[in-house]
């Protein structure tokens, strides 16, 4: 809530609104991974001497991206990054490529395929290079030591402290 002015007071509650739906998906994802687990410990384990069969594993790698876009719609709703936007929708794209019925033409997956090049080519052109296109695994800058937040690393006060003389 750093750059929303703390007075308004709707903005406040739909801040507030939105970090609560986000937890509410994190628990939905991990119960879903709950399910995912059951799921595997059926087919792996308890019935082990029956072959896995296309669509148990086809249904099985559509659960886990389902689950995996759940964790990133989290991440876009906590960042409110173009980055995550752009991660959210490769993931449901190579989700519903991956779900695509054997007896479809390969006109589907053409057009996947032209989905993720352009999402590709989104990111690569139109996303500034400024923090908008980092992902989960690089919130922190590369140059701060492990432990420090950003606020506590050095490189990263210099780089603000940069570009407030740009600015001025």
């Amino acid at each position: 809530m750093k750059n929303l002015d703390k007075n308004n007071l709707s903005l406040r509650i739909a801040y507030i609104f939105e970090s609560i739906l986000a937890m509410v998906v994190l628990i939905a994802v991990f119960l879903g991974t709950i399910d995912v687990l059951r799921m595997i410990w059926k087919a792996y384990i308890v019935e082990f001497q029956t072959p896995v069969q296309y669509s148990q594993l086809n249904d099985l790698l559509g659960q886990i991206l389902l689950l995996v876009i759940g964790v990133e719609l989290v991440v876009m709703l906590s960042l409110h990054l173009p980055g995550a936007l752009i991660e959210v929708l490769l993931y449901a794209i190579a989700r519903k490529m991956l779900l695509l019925p054997k007896s479809e033409g390969m006109a589907d997956v053409l057009i996947g395929v032209i989905a993720i090049a352009g999402i590709f080519a989104i990111r690569k052109y139109l996303v500034s290079n400024d923090n908008s296109n980092i992902n989960v695994t690089s919130i922190h800058y590369e140059e701060c030591e492990e432990g420090q937040s950003c606020e506590e690393c050095e490189a990263c006060r210099e780089k603000k402290l940069q570009a407030e003389k740009l600015k001025h």
